[in-house]
């Protein structure tokens, strides 16, 4: 049988261009993005072509601030790119002013955090309290320390660091602004500018660039599908803490739902039962049930 030749080059060409087209739609994502409210509406399936990464906005301040609000777009950027295969972390706008504010910051940003997000960032570079900001930052990585395991990032302008003096080599990685120059303090990431354009973002975006690629890789890598993991026994002081807003059940199997338990919310406990699939649950002394899972109480 006789092979049309100009068809069989046809063929080759086509898969040619296929191919080239695909590894250089692979080589494009090269961006890493830091967004909020700000950037307007984004269009993720065009801005995950371009996006390695993306880092998303979650609160500025918290409750009592005078300028505290959430962002407004938290949500929908947050299933935005992780609908469109962009890896995330997300990250808190800080204003605390006491080791306690701190602490109540950790709390309220996690709570409000999706759980699809691989890292968090504590963003720093607001003085608003008399004692020491070192302190301050402490507290905030001690409490999310407690809540989750996932990779916690420090973030903060050069001159910012220098000025306080801070040291944040106790967290999973730093991620540092500086528009005029590469940074000469530590950094994995540096923020180069606030004047970025990217297909699908309608505002301009700041960028970053990867200092340390390994550490980067290693905030969106090995932990961002977490095994559940369970409390198997009662605390000593039969208290635990809600990290997020869970439900009470009147079953062990939450089959039948009851009361909505707000984020950190003190609650006493008299058992720990396993549901019919294995699942453990805490028994509170009221004798509704709550889950057991360390991702929600502690």
């Amino acid at each position: 049988m006789s092979i049309n030749k100009k068809k069989l080059a046809g063929f080759f060409m086509g898969a040619l261009a296929a191919f080239t087209f695909s590894t250089s739609a692979f080589a494009s994502k090269t961006k890493i993005a830091d967004v909020s409210q700000y950037q307007g509406t984004i269009n993720w399936n065009k801005a995950s072509k371009s996006l390695k990464m993306a880092i998303i906005r979650v609160q500025h301040g918290n409750n009592g601030d005078a300028d505290f609000s959430v962002d407004k777009n938290k949500d929908i950027n947050a299933n935005g790119a992780y609908n469109n295969g962009v890896p995330f972390g997300q990250y808190a706008y800080a204003e605390f002013s006491s080791v306690a504010d701190a602490k109540k910051e950790a709390k309220a940003f996690y709570s409000r955090a999706s759980q699809k997000a691989r890292f968090y960032v504590l963003d720093n570079e607001h003085r608003k309290g008399k004692g020491s900001e070192q302190s301050y930052v402490n507290a905030w990585l001690s409490q999310m320390r407690k809540l989750t395991d996932k990779p916690l990032v420090y973030y903060s302008y050069q001159n910012y660091v220098q000025v306080h003096k801070i040291n944040y080599s106790k967290f999973d990685g730093s991620w540092i602004a500086n528009y005029s120059a590469k940074p000469n303090v530590d950094a994995d990431l540096w923020q180069y500018t606030s004047k970025g354009k990217i297909s699908g973002i309608p505002n301009r975006v700041d960028l970053n660039k990867a200092l340390n690629t390994t550490a980067i890789n290693s905030w969106y890598g090995s932990k961002s599908v977490a095994k559940p993991t369970y409390f198997t026994s009662v605390p000593s002081d039969k208290k635990i803490e809600t990290k997020k807003s869970v439900y009470e059940y009147t079953d062990k199997n939450f089959k039948h739902r009851s009361t909505k338990v707000k984020a950190a919310k003190t609650l006493k406990v008299k058992d720990v039962v396993r549901s019919d699939h294995g699942a453990y649950r805490f028994q509170l002394t009221n004798g509704k049930y709550i889950t057991a899972n360390k991702a929600y109480v502690y």
